[in-house]
């Protein structure tokens, strides 16, 4: 596929935002209904490639620009989402303690307060509360970045370390790769079913140290949404992005 063919519309990144299936595993796993929920354990200090990193926020909110547009304000995505913030921080589902941890010193002190009675507010609710809060909230892109680079990633890297052999054997490109993929689906490797297929290959690749194997998992599951050039192109995107990584190595 060319560099053409995974451009994406603003239209197709709306619609690809509304199909995580990230949530629904967090939901099983850490007993929270949301991606952007925090999964537990310990962050980690490995990094990802800025490649990487920039492809799962544009994947988010797109762009500074329409993040400052579009996403500045406490919003409510739907269905079960909460009110939320920055890039895709969802608050409906955090904790008061790491939500003040996340954003303090870098929003005012009276924003959180506000936010924190948003915590255990989703659906439907959660739209008029986000309305209600639109004066009263405003996280500028420098606050948003800073928190999704320095608090959220990590988190998520951390848990593909814990769910993945090998993760310290591939390099910034491949491990963003799989962090994005990991962000979107959950960490749903060792779920059974035909939906998971290629999440169980690519555990098992990296076990063996196939690694050369996964781009082709990643393409593979394009066949889930055969509706949502979205998604097709994310995992189109993160398929040349390991495979650039592999290249590098």
């Amino acid at each position: 596929m060319a560099d053409d063919d995974v451009a994406l519309t603003e239209g197709e990144l709306e619609q690809a935002r509304s199909n995580r299936e990230g949530l629904q595993w967090l939901s099983e796993v850490e007993g929270s209904a949301l991606e952007t929920a925090q999964p537990g354990g310990a962050p980690s200090s490995t990094p990802i490639s800025g490649v990487a990193f920039d492809l799962i926020v544009e994947f988010e909110v797109s762009s500074e620009q329409v993040y400052t547009r579009k996403y500045r304000g406490p919003i409510w995505p739907g269905g079960a989402s909460g009110v939320t913030i920055g890039i895709g921080y969802d608050v409906g589902y955090a904790n008061a303690p790491t939500l003040a941890t996340d954003f303090g010193g870098t929003i005012p002190r009276p924003m959180i307060d506000a936010l924190r009675s948003t915590i255990g507010k989703t659906g439907a609710i959660a739209e008029h509360v986000a309305r209600d809060l639109a004066d009263q909230v405003d996280v500028p892109w420098t606050a948003a970045i800073s928190v999704h680079r320095a608090r959220v990633m990590p988190r998520w890297i951390g848990l593909v370390e814990r769910s993945l052999p090998n993760a310290a054997a591939i390099g910034p490109d491949c491990l963003g790769a799989l962090v994005s993929l990991t962000y979107n689906r959950g960490a749903s490797y060792p779920k059974a079913g035909d939906r998971y297929e290629e999440m169980r290959a690519i555990k098992a690749h990296m076990g063996a140290r196939a690694f050369d194997r996964i781009p082709g998992e990643l393409r593979s599951m394009k066949r889930l949404w055969p509706t949502v050039p979205g998604l097709q192109k994310r995992r189109e995107r993160e398929a040349q992005l390991f495979e650039a990584g592999l290249r590098a190595v």
